[in-house]
């Protein structure tokens, strides 16, 4: 038997969903991709443990890829499982000031759910389309704030299926990284935010949200930044500067609102974006002298 019989065969619960050869490209922000070997939307804390254990015992690669929204997938797609959270993995609970969030949850309905109950901290998440858990593990930010500024503790789960508490120290936030990939799967996050004005925080929300879409392309396919922002300076004014705003390879182009951004114009590649984004360090580094990171996420490379 091979890992996608056993697999089938395996009794999810009710609104567990598996499927096999799924487009990635339908998963993605960026509309690029091919077909994933399996694709599970996952509802339950029980069914998660059961495809840990399962990608222990069978050696399958893994990859959760939340809300697609900072990831860029092979043309030849991933051979292994995607995993989405949904469900009780995508839950909200607030006591007080205290939030505990599932990773499933969507950073535009969290964002948008304070607001609602009067808790500040995290106006910044509205423009930002990924989840949770992608944020926690990327310590995704804008405007000056980050994720991790507001996490006291995340509960992540080991390939064993058992569930382990970390204090905020210990998930290691650092600039658009964490420490949290070591694990199987992020599960939930516990945050602590400040009270206040409900229309005072929903002014702000919608004012941070404003100045996104007057800035950044947003109806574009893209993966949001693509680049991490060097040490005190702007991967987006360096890209600028360099005169690479427009500059298009196969169907991917650079935008011409924000340099960070490579758009999926007409029916771009995941080569066509890689090749983009080797010519923009390039040209950076000979006009700047500065060597440009990716932020993006890679699936099914190499």
């Amino acid at each position: 038997m091979n890992w996608k019989d056993a697999l089938s065969q395996i009794d999810f619960q009710q609104h567990t969903r598996l499927r096999f050869q799924e487009p990635l490209a339908k998963h993605t922000h960026f509309g690029i991709g091919g077909e994933a070997t399996a694709y599970i939307e996952v509802s339950t804390i029980d069914d998660l443990a059961i495809l840990a254990q399962f990608h222990r015992e069978w050696k399958v690669p893994v990859a959760v890829i939340g809300k697609g929204s900072n990831l860029l997938v092979s043309d030849k797609g991933f051979n292994g499982l995607c995993i989405r959270l949904i469900g009780e993995l995508a839950n909200l609970d607030v006591d007080g000031t205290i939030v505990t969030v599932g990773a499933g949850q969507s950073l535009p309905g969290l964002s948008k759910l304070m607001s609602k109950n009067g808790l500040s901290g995290v106006e910044f998440a509205l423009g930002i389309p990924g989840s949770v858990g992608g944020a926690l593990i990327m310590n995704a930010g804008a405007w000056g704030s980050s994720f991790g500024d507001v996490v006291t503790d995340v509960t992540v789960m080991q390939d064993t299926g058992e569930l382990l508490t970390l204090t905020h120290d210990e998930a290691q936030f650092e600039y658009r990284h964490s420490g949290l990939e070591a694990y199987f799967c992020v599960i939930t996050a516990t945050l602590k935010l400040q009270p206040g004005d409900v229309d005072e925080i929903t002014s702000k929300m919608n004012t941070l949200f404003k100045q996104k879409i007057e800035t950044q392309p947003f109806v574009e396919e893209n993966a949001g930044c693509m680049f991490k922002n060097p040490p005190d300076d702007s991967a987006g004014r360096l890209i600028d500067i360099s005169g690479l705003k427009g500059h298009r390879i196969g169907g991917a182009e650079v935008s011409t609102i924000h340099g960070n951004f490579i758009l999926n114009l007409d029916n771009a590649t995941a080569n066509d974006v890689l090749d983009l984004v080797a010519y923009i360090q390039k040209h950076v580094k000979e006009k700047t002298g500065i060597s440009l990171q990716t932020e993006v996420k890679r699936l099914g490379f190499g």
